[in-house]
């Protein structure tokens, strides 16, 4: 696929807005407004940040939000396409005053051929639609032409770390990493993938899974030095 049409032209599915904002969320979604990335800023951005992680589809923004205020020597992008979860992570930024992360409130596919080579030390991607139906796969974000993409804007031995706690889903993820050679899954034994890495903090989705009997699994995988 060409990588114009696909960071200009993906499909989403799924509604973008929920329940009616509350007066909460409006007032953080205009609050926050600086908070948020412009396509036509991305060339200068990279240039000033050093140490980038992308979160995909944030939700509440527990992992993003916790993750910058323990880190302060990394600069957090989270993207995420839906109005009722920009605002409740918006409001948490602004409450915190957090000055290293910044939203992208979209599909991250439209701006992703943006991002310079090895621009990004690491990508987050917990508990992803998984749109469990045959019929639906495509639906999926990881998909063939999805990890080509990111492949080349991740800096040499980046990591990319997905969590899921449904097995269909488990299954795909492991199949379509592991058909593309340029990712080394990071793995020794079964306790690397059942137990959340130290860089990742509990969500709600997490939560949800286990009070549910799901058990969430956490697949982490390593960019591979291809020589040339």
């Amino acid at each position: 696929m060409n990588i114009e049409n696909y960071r200009e032209s993906p499909v989403f599915y799924g509604r973008r807005k929920g329940r009616r904002l509350s007066k909460t969320g409006k007032l953080s979604i205009k609050k926050g407004k600086k908070f948020l990335i412009k396509k036509e800023d991305l060339k200068n951005f990279f240039k000033l940040k050093k140490n980038i992680i992308l979160e995909i589809g944030f939700g509440d923004g527990e992992n993003l939000v916790n993750s910058a205020k323990k880190n302060s020597e990394y600069f957090y992008i989270g993207a995420d396409p839906f109005l009722n979860t920009n605002a409740k992570c918006l409001n948490k930024i602004i409450e915190y005053n957090l000055n290293n992360v910044m939203i992208w409130p979209d599909d991250i596919r439209k701006i992703l051929g943006y991002f310079p080579l090895e621009s990004i030390s690491a990508i987050k991607i917990l508990f992803p639609d998984p749109w469990p139906k045959k019929k639906h796969e495509n639906r999926r974000l990881i998909q063939n032409e999805f990890i080509e993409t990111i492949y080349p804007i991740i800096k040499p031995k980046g990591t990319i770390t997905i969590a899921t706690d449904h097995d269909i889903l488990k299954t795909w993820i492991l199949e379509k990493f592991q058909g593309y050679k340029k990712f080394e899954w990071i793995v020794k034994s079964s306790k690397d993938w059942q137990i959340r890495p130290n860089d990742c903090f509990k969500t709600k989705y997490e939560i949800k899974a286990i009070i549910q009997k799901r058990k969430p699994n956490w697949f982490i995988f390593q960019k591979k030095h291809i020589l040339s």
